[in-house]
């Protein structure tokens, strides 16, 4: 963290990158007692936490599609979802297409918790924020705002392999490569 001297111009992806989590360790540090209490009362895990979103935000997912997104084993998510079938955050149903398969979603219950948590981490952001100049803040909302405007175009294309299995969009055609004749 903080590889960079204050005020030094951000030349790198990877700066932008430690930067951002500069910032999220700053606001964690700050204020984050509250979203893990949150989670500790539901008795959820950070990756449990993540499948609550991506159901939320996808839909139903096979066990594979999570292990995927979360680069964890089968056998490890299978029981990670199986905690949040136990304590009612998701159900499991046949796949329709697939009956071997069982797809897994999101129940209102955890819903509900997902949406307690996003709210309890805006609320923490914006007390972090709040400690910065009124300039900076239109200033860091604006930019912000179109990152993530940006990021959110980029999701619905699919266009890596994790975003394609998340949302269950196909593949891109493989671009081809040439061959060279020796001649």
């Amino acid at each position: 963290m903080g590889l960079r001297s204050r005020g030094a111009a951000v030349t790198s992806l990877a700066e932008v990158g430690d930067l951002v989590g500069d910032l999220m360790g700053l606001v964690h540090r700050r204020s984050a007692g509250s979203t893990l209490a949150l989670m500790n009362q539901a008795g959820l895990t950070m990756a449990q936490m993540v499948t609550l979103y991506i159901l939320d935000h996808a839909g139903p997912q096979s066990v594979t599609a999570i292990a995927s997104f979360l680069n964890l084993s089968p056998a490890a998510t299978s029981h990670l979802v199986e905690r949040l079938v136990v304590g009612g955050f998701v159900g499991r149903t046949e796949d329709q297409s697939d009956r071997r398969q069982k797809r897994v979603a999101i129940t209102a219950a955890g819903r509900a918790l997902a949406v307690r948590v996003h709210t309890e981490r805006v609320r923490e952001f914006e007390s972090a924020l709040a400690l910065v100049s009124p300039e900076l803040q239109r200033q860091f909302a604006r930019v912000l705002g179109r990152v993530v405007e940006e990021l959110r175009q980029v999701r619905e294309v699919g266009t890596d392999r994790i975003t394609r299995e998340w949302t269950g969009q196909d593949a891109p055609p493989e671009p081809q490569k040439k061959v060279r004749k020796r001649g």
